[in-house]
């Protein structure tokens, strides 16, 4: 028998390419989300030993067209807290600063970290 899913916010499953711009990084490094919820996502990522437990982070999704309804693809930002580095899986699991429809649309070009 299954446990029931005590999480505060549905988790969506869906694939989205992100960026991360974290403490003691130089540059944005690109992840993709593995599910994304109101309140934090689980992100694979190649250069995941890069990240520790409790370090800040700000994250970038890249949002395609066909998702969001809109004109072209858009990009959210927002701040991130690193909860779990997860090895077995090769990625990170972030913990939003705010919730996700609180995130700030910037231009694709944009996103801090990115040059």
């Amino acid at each position: 028998m299954e446990a029931p899913d005590r999480r505060k916010y549905q988790r969506l499953r869906q694939s989205f390419q992100v960026h991360l711009f974290g403490t003691g990084l130089a540059h944005a490094l690109e992840g993709t989300s593995v599910n994304v919820s109101q309140g934090g996502a689980f992100i694979k990522i190649k250069q995941w030993r890069s990240f520790q437990v409790n370090d800040q982070a700000i994250v970038a999704f890249s949002l395609p067209a066909e998702y969001t309804g809109q004109s072209k693809n858009i990009r959210l930002q927002g701040g991130a807290v690193i909860t779990r580095v997860d090895p077995k899986n090769r990625g990170i699991v972030l913990e939003f600063t705010k919730n996700f429809k609180q995130f700030e649309p910037v231009p694709l070009p944009d996103v801090v970290g990115q040059s």
